[in-house]
């Protein structure tokens, strides 16, 4: 089982679009080895994804915490990987070496030319300066590290620039979410720039390939497996999620980091277990809700499987029209990059898409380069 454990939720910077109720919780090293021993039941490998809040204000329990798994691989055999999101306020060399050393992964969260719209310290001041030689830093001890961003009202006019800049700064992974909350205030004018932006993204995906660089891109790449996959991508997307819990500070068990700290959406805890039945529950009532059945990109759409929200007492799917609407969007968008790359036969796109070897490959071409 793969476990998020959100060790607190205090953090040292106040983002606009963050989705965290920030307070002064924080995970026990009691509760930390409770998930850890959960996350192994019936398995031989387990996740471990150190979140918050900020996760680094808890450096110690994160080597207290991989010290114990590595104590455990040496007596079981049983195999850990482990995976951190982070502002990078607090990363630096010690740190990095230490990640280096276990494997951990690290998602860096960043918006570029965006940074000061959105990313601000407590006192308001904004963090691209404190910021700005954290990235070289981490990418001479994490080549393959992630560069994490994420889209709102205010700044989804410098989305593909927000790209660039991270390809730029020497990012060959970079990921782009949207702010859906219901308040962040998306307009048609909005989604109008987005589709622009996406199709600046576009041109510069083409590009990268055409050049035979080897990167990621979301959700570009999503959505060219969306379509590989079929019927196959969401379920299997779903499915995945039943296997990646999230563990609140206190310990108690959600389905989804977006849930955390809702009672009517735990289900269980690290000391007594999984509540199997309501997360059996809640997983029949995460079905498409009826407008999205006849819809061409159903199985495609990453939230037609994945919009449980909760009304009052009720919990139901509820797509919200701005996540229709950007799926709607990006969908033809990629369609259309995918089919101007297979076309033209380039050997990098349908290496990277159709030989599930490559990512092994392509990590050894670059061991060896």
């Amino acid at each position: 089982m793969h476990l998020t454990l959100h060790l607190t939720n205090q953090c040292n910077l106040q983002c606009k679009y963050c989705f965290v109720k920030l307070g002064s919780e924080r995970m026990t090293r009691e509760v930390a080895l409770a998930a850890v021993k959960l996350g192994m039941e019936g398995k031989r490998t387990s996740g471990l994804l150190f979140y918050g809040g900020e996760p680094l204000l808890e450096r110690k329990l994160i080597y207290d915490v991989v010290a114990h798994t590595q104590a455990i691989k040496e007596k079981t055999g049983h195999i850990f990987y482990y995976k951190m999101t982070t502002n990078g306020v607090l990363l630096d060399e010690d740190f990095l070496k230490f990640a280096q050393g276990v494997n951990l992964t690290i998602g860096f969260s960043h918006d570029g030319p965006a940074q000061d719209d959105c990313r601000l310290f407590h006192d308001g001041k904004g963090s691209y300066a404190w910021l700005e030689g954290k990235i070289p830093l981490l990418l001479k001890y994490q080549p393959y590290a992630i560069g994490m961003s994420v889209l709102d009202p205010a700044t989804v006019h410098k989305a593909s620039s927000i790209v660039e800049w991270l390809f730029g700064r020497g990012f060959k992974y970079v990921t782009v979410g949207v702010n859906y909350c219901t308040n962040a205030g998306w307009t048609k004018e909005h989604l109008e720039v987005l589709r622009g932006e996406y199709e600046k993204m576009a041109k510069l995906y083409i590009e990268k390939t055409r050049n035979e660089e080897k990167f990621y891109l979301s959700p570009f790449d999503m959505k060219i497996l969306s379509h590989l996959k079929g019927e196959a991508y969401n379920l299997d997307r779903r499915r995945m999620a039943q296997n990646q819990l999230s563990v609140a500070p206190d310990g108690k068990l959600y389905s989804s980091s977006r849930f955390v700290g809702d009672p009517a959406m735990a289900i269980g805890d690290v000391f007594t277990g999984i509540d199997r039945a309501k997360q059996a529950a809640l997983y029949e009532k995460g079905e498409p809700p009826a407008p999205c059945q006849g819809c061409a990109i159903r199985t495609r759409c990453n939230y037609a499987y994945d919009s449980l929200s909760r009304n009052g007492d009720e919990i139901a799917p509820d797509i919200s029209p701005v996540q229709c609407a950007h799926e709607q969007l990006i969908t033809p968008i990629a369609d259309n990059v995918a089919e101007t790359l297979y076309h033209e036969k380039s050997a990098l796109f349908m290496h990277k898409h159709y030989n599930d070897m490559y990512p092994v490959v392509s990590l050894v071409e670059d061991r060896s380069a």
